[in-house]
């Protein structure tokens, strides 16, 4: 959906929901055993907590992250609840006999506690789907406002003066089965038999190994500016995280991403190098012998942190910090004949020293370009 609730003021926002599900059935064995196997995605909001990550000063600590491990008995609870006075199926080792906490209880690090905490503590959204409905699938949006060069000051300066803001989150559930052994007692939940006593404990019928969270600002805030005097401007900030919980490694890695960027233009019309396009400008007012001059400047600094759920450990793996800066100069001597000039320069320094080192990359140079195509 495009809006447009002010002129030159438009918000394109975009909403999605998919779900991949694919079954196979063993015809040959007792009771027709069925598999499902599948993914999951859909756009929701969580710009709540997106600037909570924590640095190395305070040794990574995050509340939000705090807030979410505290969470997981409240989940483990409401899920024993709707177990309550239940009997186990007549396929298992117990048939018949009220459940009992005793033989086997809601795991902590199940999917069904951790992921309904997950997404109540990351995202907008509550409830105890591991698969949330349609209707809880939230829009991102981009947005974008060009109506300030139409003001009288701005039309003084600037052709052009374009402002945007563009935010994006998926959470994902990545590629899941159901257990062999399940056994349901109810619409949605149900038992497996343990893997170490082989009692039956309560359990939903998918394993699913990881879900994530992937948001990005992209950008936060960006400005694009054209002055009558053909000068460009620009720069942006743009954020992004990933966050990854694993329920098999009880572990969330999170990585994070932040850059901005500068950008300087210049375009000089009808510049006579060497003689260039004489012949042209008595013909034309321009000949089309334009200098394009840009300069670039970057800073980006990424980090990748492993949190261990029940250890209750925070370790930095990965990340680091690089700085670039580029100046690129294309000179149109004729249709035919195109110099140009370049210098790029990319400094990188890691997070993490004992695993790599500051590595430093310079390119310049000098080409030409010559097209045998009549125009």
């Amino acid at each position: 959906m495009t809006l447009e609730p002010i002129k030159d003021f438009k918000i394109d926002l975009n909403a999605s929901w998919t779900r991949n599900r694919s079954k196979s059935i063993q015809f040959m064995y007792d009771g027709m055993p069925t598999n499902e196997s599948g993914g999951f995605n859909m756009t929701t909001i969580s710009i709540g907590n997106s600037f909570g990550g924590g640095n190395a000063d305070n040794n990574y600590q995050s509340d939000v992250f705090d807030k979410f491990v505290g969470s997981l008995d409240k989940h483990r609870q409401r899920m024993e609840k709707k177990y309550e006075n239940s009997r186990y199926p007549v396929s298992s080792s117990l048939a018949g006999e009220t459940y009992d906490p005793a033989n086997g209880g809601v795991d902590l690090y199940s999917a069904d506690v951790m992921v309904p905490a997950f997404l109540e503590t990351y995202t907008s959204s509550s409830g105890s789907d591991i698969f949330p409905s349609m209707l809880r699938m939230l829009p991102n949006w981009k947005i974008k406002y060009s109506g300030l060069s139409k003001l009288a000051w701005f039309q003084k300066w600037f052709k052009s003066v374009n402002i945007e803001h563009g935010y994006k989150s998926v959470y994902a559930v990545g590629s899941y089965s159901t257990y062999a052994t399940y056994m349901e007692y109810t619409r949605g939940i149900g038992f497996v038999n343990s893997t170490t006593t082989g009692m039956p404990v309560p359990s939903s019928r998918y394993n699913i190994n990881t879900v994530s969270i992937n948001e990005s600002f992209s950008p936060l805030i960006g400005l694009d500016v054209t002055t009558n005097n053909n000068l460009t401007l620009g720069g942006k900030f743009i954020q992004s995280r990933v966050l990854n919980l694993s329920l098999t490694a009880i572990q969330m890695v999170e990585t994070y991403s932040q850059e901005i960027a500068f950008n300087v233009g210049y375009k000089i019309l009808n510049f006579k190098l060497f003689g260039g396009g004489k012949k042209a400008n008595k013909s034309k007012k321009n000949s089309g012998n334009d200098i394009n001059i840009r300069a670039d400047f970057s800073f980006k600094n990424t980090s990748s942190i492993c949190r261990s759920i029940d250890k209750g450990t925070t370790q930095a793996t990965s990340g680091n910090k690089s700085f670039n800066y580029s100046l690129t100069a294309d000179y149109a001597y004729s249709k035919m004949l195109t110099f140009s000039l370049y210098f790029d320069r990319q400094k990188s320094i890691p997070l993490i020293s004992t695993s790599s080192y500051p590595t430093t990359t310079t390119d310049f140079g000098i080409s030409m370009r010559f097209s045998l195509t009549r125009q």
